[in-house]
């Protein structure tokens, strides 16, 4: 009560059931829930998790989704340039993104083809029904493939 206090003088806790907290949030078009403010560990629960609790769902954090992963494959088909080697979803760092994409390049790419391949990759994610609701924020790292032995 007293951290919620410094947090917010007006707050006042209230015990609530989770599904009804997420329902509420998701009522008030939040991005975001947060449990347990002004603590020293308050807890930031994101978008994909506050609707799957408010549906009283399991929740797969979007790193860890097989049907995610399988976006991000068809992703790679979809781009169809020659330079794109691959793409994984990995675990976003810290309170960063929730999902890192990890795209592997050929050398030798210009600026102007990376921000045309990295838009077409974005657009084909945002068109996803399935990747548009289950992922929160994603950050894409570049990585250049290796060049085969000689």
């Amino acid at each position: 009560v007293e951290a919620l206090g410094r947090w917010h003088p007006q707050a006042r806790p209230v015990a609530v059931y989770a599904p009804r907290a997420a329902l509420s949030a998701v009522a008030e078009e939040a991005q975001l829930m947060v449990v347990d403010p002004g603590s020293e560990h308050p807890f930031v629960v994101r978008r994909p998790a506050v609707w799957a609790l408010a549906q009283q769902r399991e929740w797969i954090p979007s790193y860890s989704d097989p049907q995610v992963d399988a976006v991000l494959a068809r992703s790679l088909a979809a781009a169809g340039h020659p330079a794109l080697r691959g793409i994984a979803g990995r675990p976003g760092a810290g309170a960063g993104p929730e999902l890192q994409g990890e795209v592997t390049l050929a050398p030798g790419l210009d600026q102007a083809a990376l921000n045309t391949l990295i838009g077409a990759l974005q657009d084909f994610w945002s068109r996803d029904g399935y990747f548009a609701e289950s992922v929160d924020s994603v950050e894409i790292a570049l990585r250049t493939a290796q060049s085969p032995p000689r």
